[in-house]
């Protein structure tokens, strides 16, 4: 199976945790994919589009070895762990459980797409920037770390997928204040993690995880060129008995 996604491993991919959590991050070929840049700054719009086999055009993808294609990320983590060899599942079982971590889930994601929303609003020049973005996410993001951040003063029992969307949440936010945190027009320099000791705590030992260690912080090693990346999207058409583009 052929998983297409963005190797910027300065924050951490759920999809990546959940194949590793499974057991399965050996099955499976990474095919890099820049939607707008690659990680060496370069502008490679239009490269990489997954739109052949992904309407959405967007990562991650998950191709099948017989051709069938499986797009979202939570829908990719569900699919890694119904492949599990071993372990607690990342899902729960139907039940209370279940609704606890699935929620965190869309919590944890949507504020990573709020995040992601003001990165890309600070991609235009300060005067084309619309500030009402900014005021209308910013209240959202510290509700929802003050939520997290009190469920994490009570503590969990195990690791499951809402988890897992928190380490990604948290891990973007960090890049994007590396990156863009000084220029943000309403809280420039944020530190989330100043009023949330418990979730800082957490995060700290969540981010030691062999599922975490395998891939963050450390850079891509593999063929990340157009050229492969076109061979592998080809692949998955040849599969579904299509002509490759």
């Amino acid at each position: 199976m052929r998983l297409f996604y963005s190797p910027f491993h300065s924050f951490i991919h759920k999809s990546l945790v959940a194949a590793h959590e499974a057991g399965v991050h050996q099955q499976v070929t990474y095919v890099p994919t820049f939607p707008f840049r690659n990680t060496d700054g370069e502008d490679v719009r239009g490269q990489y589009s997954l739109a052949a086999i992904n309407p959405l055009d967007k990562v991650p993808t998950l191709a099948l070895d017989d051709g069938q294609v499986i797009y979202g990320s939570q829908a990719i983590c569900e699919y890694f762990d119904s492949r599990r060899q071993a372990g607690a599942p990342l899902f729960p079982p139907m039940g209370p459980a279940r609704f606890d971590a699935i929620t965190r889930l869309a919590l944890a994601d949507t504020l990573f797409e709020l995040t992601v929303q003001m990165v890309m609003e600070g991609w235009y020049e300060p005067e084309r920037r619309h500030i009402e973005v900014f005021e209308w996410v910013w209240p959202k993001i510290e509700r929802g770390l003050a939520h997290l951040d009190a469920q994490a003063e009570k503590g969990w029992a195990g690791f499951d997928i809402g988890h897992v969307g928190m380490l990604q949440m948290i891990s973007y936010t960090d890049f994007r204040n590396k990156f863009y945190g000084e220029g943000d027009p309403v809280k420039p320099g944020f530190d989330w993690r100043k009023g949330h000791d418990a979730l800082a705590a957490w995060y700290e030992r969540a981010c030691q995880r062999p599922s975490v260690t395998w891939f963050f912080n450390k850079d891509y090693a593999g063929d990340k060129s157009p050229a492969f990346f076109k061979t592998q999207v080809d692949a998955v058409l040849a599969a579904q008995g299509r002509r490759a583009s």
